[in-house]
């Protein structure tokens, strides 16, 4: 719980500094933003660019209205008159637009100015081209006077300029000469009908008259005179008045551009202050909160290192537990099988009643002790991930059927029906852990048993999911017993607990079985259930995945298979005596003619044999089946042409499709029954097969628990000659190999002690002496420097107790020896 708290006091300092700092960043960038967006407001570049184009605009508009009233006064005409008066509205409207961007008054006043003055000289200009129309009018007086002139030359009047036509550019001396010689010579002129006296006073009067009209029209030129300056003074002024303009728009845009620049450094300055306090700002907080979640990574690193301390100490206290637990369970295996297979011989030495009663509670309790053992066994490796699973082929039908009947036999005092439901589709060989799965079922049958006083209990088996390779197999074990209260259901599982302190009391048990069950099913891949009510029974459901298994066995509901006479022949290859005789008992009643070898290289290569397949043991002492595969295929054997080869093994860590790739026609993996052996033969050879009869097969079972006869009578006939024959075969074998085993455990020989296990494991499988099977397995893989010398001999010396007690039951059977006594 502390350390909970100090993470999440850890955790939420750093979210906490992160959340300082955005808030931070956030607010600096909303000050910041707004002082850039003042900035922004603050550039009135643009409105002065506005200005100074508009300007520009209406100074080119003047310039071109200005042409035009040149233009307009050279000509004289009304249409470029017209043109100059239209450029002139050009202007007013360039003037009204510029109005609006400015934003002093006395610009505007300057502008209003300057449209009066455009106006005022558009009226002069038309004034000035008025007077000028009449100044043309008056230079025609000119002309009449010219004519008059004329007239007086042509009336006989002689004149200066009919003398001279150049009078004009003549010096004023020959311009006077001339002139007294056109008075000599009109005085002196002949005289016609016309009186000169008459044509004189004519002249004369049109001349005064003409030159009356000449004195006004000097008047007028006066008068145009005066109207040009005043229009020359006109356009001086509005040139003064643009310049103006100009320069107050000048003045104002570098007002504004220093006001700008003053209002620009402000906001740099407040946004330098602001973007220091707020550096400054983070720059503590990350300081403090780099501190405080420094402290703490420094205390959340003391607490690792205490946990991982205290990590230590566990684990050490679990392998110490584990190793107690291992030690103490084979420790007590030892007596357990000294007394199991003593009270076995004492109960043939002809016992009292009331002894035998004894020897049945003794009996009793050493079965209780030896079931805990080996759950305690199984439960520690369950929890250090130590126990491995199979995947074998195995029939589900035949598993839950003889399981649940060995069961009823146990409790058959009691009035409880069994019933067995299994779906068709199960009907077919599935790929599995067969142990694994009969342990589950034995436990929650078994406690089904235990907790049921009469009623029923139930096994169904169905397919829940299903696709070509794969099924998903629910088992449910129904039972009408005392049932469990709904609160007390989730503890059941635990292991060590009960759902009641009174159960162990009235029913037994330790509470180790339910535990184991559920790990086992999750170490399957499935999962385990319960529904159950106060009274009302229980129903425990596991759900596993099951692989279809493309190899397909028999069915226990055996058939027996016999081959026609002397047309199959069998090569036998096992350093195993006793496993070689077992073939041998089973082949010779089979109709099933054998050659065998303890060693292949003691084949020839051109040796004359005869046989239809091969049977090979995989791990051998000087060569493993694999090799002997291997060379058979090479071609150098005159007696192999390619028949079939056949391996069987003990190993479990190979899978079966890695014997068919290497080039196995099958395979049998140990223990197998004689039905298994047959089968796989039958499936090679179906042609030579006899009529299959249905057969009942007599299967001899042992009272003890130290072994089973169920594979290795499976393999014989009714007789117990062979039986006895095959065990006392087996017996000496195994006095000689734990002979090499102590000698290699005391030499420390690993190759013979791996090899020497090896050996003896085939047959203590086929009898399956768990016992002695788990040390000769770990013996079998034995590694440099995996176990202490004297952790060595402490095994060595367990597997001999197990042989001893093993030996004395195998005597002691009745099966086996009927005429066995004390």
């Amino acid at each position: 719980m502390k350390k909970n708290k100090s993470k999440n006091k850890f955790t939420f300092r750093i979210v906490l500094s992160y959340l300082i700092l955005v808030g931070l960043a956030v607010i600096s960038g909303i000050f910041i933003l707004s002082e850039i967006k003042s900035y922004l407001a603050t550039d009135t570049s643009g409105e002065n660019d506005v200005k100074f184009i508009k300007t520009g605009s209406l100074l080119t508009q003047l310039y071109e209205a200005e042409s035009l009233s040149k233009l307009a006064l050279q000509t004289k005409t009304k249409e470029n008159f017209t043109a100059y008066a239209k450029k002139i509205d050009v202007v007013s409207a360039e003037i009204d637009s510029l109005k609006e961007v400015v934003t002093s008054d006395y610009q505007v006043q300057l502008l209003d100015s300057v449209q009066n003055l455009l106006k005022l000289k558009t009226y002069n200009n038309e004034e000035l081209r008025r007077l000028k129309l009449k100044s043309e009018a008056n230079s025609s007086l000119d002309v009449a006077l010219a004519k008059f002139n004329t007239m007086e030359l042509s009336l006989g009047k002689i004149t200066a300029k009919s003398i001279a036509p150049n009078i004009d550019e003549l010096s004023p001396k020959a311009k006077s000469v001339i002139e007294k010689l056109a008075l000599i010579l009109n005085d002196n002129a002949p005289k016609e009908n016309h009186s000169p006296e008459k044509i004189d006073s004519i002249i004369n009067a049109s001349r005064n008259l003409l030159n009356e009209a000449k004195e006004k029209d000097a008047l007028t030129q006066r008068a145009l005179a005066d109207k040009e300056r005043e229009i020359n003074q006109n356009d001086l002024d509005l040139s003064q008045q643009l310049r103006s303009i100009v320069s107050a728009f000048e003045q104002e845009i570098i007002a504004a551009t220093h006001a700008d620049n003053l209002k620009k450094q402000e906001i740099l300055k407040r946004s330098t202050r602001l973007a220091s306090g707020a550096a400054i700002l983070a720059f503590l907080t990350v300081g403090i909160f780099t501190f405080l979640i420094t402290r703490d990574y420094w205390r959340v690193q003391t607490y690792r290192q205490h946990l991982e301390e205290e990590k230590k100490f566990s684990e050490s206290l679990l392998k110490s537990r584990e190793q107690l637990i291992s030690t103490v369970s084979h420790d007590l295996r030892t007596p357990l099988n000294t007394i199991t297979g003593y009270s076995e011989l004492m109960e043939n030495t002809g016992l009292s009643g009331k002894q035998v009663g004894y020897l049945k509670n003794v009996k009793s309790a050493a079965t209780y002790v030896d079931n805990l053992v080996n759950d305690l066994l199984d439960f520690s490796k369950l929890e250090a991930g130590k126990l491995k699973i199979e995947n074998i082929p195995f029939l589900l039908p035949d598993l839950i059927q003889e399981t649940a009947q060995n069961l009823e036999e146990l409790y058959k005092n009691k009035p409880i029906e069994l019933q067995i439901v299994i779906d068709k589709k199960l009907h077919q060989t599935l790929i599995g852990d067969p142990f694994r799965i009969r342990q589950i079922l034995t436990n929650l049958i078994s406690n089904a048993y235990k907790f049921t006083q009469e009623g029923f209990i139930k096994v169904v088996a169905t397919v829940t999911i299903e696709n070509n390779t794969l099924y998903k197999t629910r088992i449910q074990v129904i039972d009408s017993g005392i049932g469990i209260e709904k609160e007390k259901q989730e503890h059941i599982f635990k292991e060590f607990t009960q759902a009641d302190d009174s159960t162990e009391k009235k029913y037994g048990g330790y509470g180790l079985g339910l535990t184991i069950s559920k790990k086992l099913t999750e170490l399957l891949q499935g999962n385990i259930g319960l529904q159950s009510d106060k009274d009302q029974g229980s129903t425990f459901t596991f759900t596993i995945p099951l692989k279809l298994s493309e190899t397909q066995i028999a069915s226990s509901e055996k058939k027996e298979i016999n081959f026609e006479e002397n047309k199959i022949t069998l090569l036998i290859i096992d350093d195993d005596i006793a496993m070689r005789k077992l073939l041998h008992e089973v082949c010779e009643s089979s109709n099933i003619n054998t050659i065998s070898y303890a060693d292949f290289n003691a084949i020839g290569l051109k040796e004359n044999l005869t046989y239809s397949a091969v049977l090979t043991d995989i791990q051998m002492p000087t060569i493993n089946g694999f090799e002997v595969l291997e060379k058979l295929k090479s071609g150098r054997y005159s007696h192999y042409n390619k028949q079939p080869i056949l391996a069987m093994t003990g190993r479990k860590d190979l899978e079966t499709s890695t014997y068919s790739t290497a080039g196995f026609d099958t395979v049998l993996q140990k223990p197998f029954s004689k039905d298994q052996f047959l089968g796989r033969l039958a499936q090679l050879f179906p042609e030579i097969i006899l009529k299959e009869k249905e057969q009942e097969i007599q299967i001899h079972e042992s009272k003890s628990t130290l072994f089973s006869l169920k594979t290795i009578t499976s393999f014989l006939d009714d007789s117990n000659e062979g039986l006895k024959d095959l065990i006392d075969t087996f017996l000496r074998d195994t006095e000689d190999n734990i002979e090499i085993l102590n000698k290699a455990t005391s030499t420390k020989n690993l190759a013979q002690i791996n090899a020497t296990s090896h050996k003896m494991l085939a047959m203590f499988r086929q009898l399956e002496a768990t016992d002695a099977i788990t040390i000769l397995e770990s013996f079998e893989k034995l590694k440099r420097d995996e176990l202490s010398d004297k952790e060595l001999k402490a095994k060595y010396q367990q597997l001999k107790n197990y042989v001893i007690a093993l030996t004395l039951a195998l005597r002691a059977d009745k099966t086996i020896n009927p005429d066995y006594t004390d």
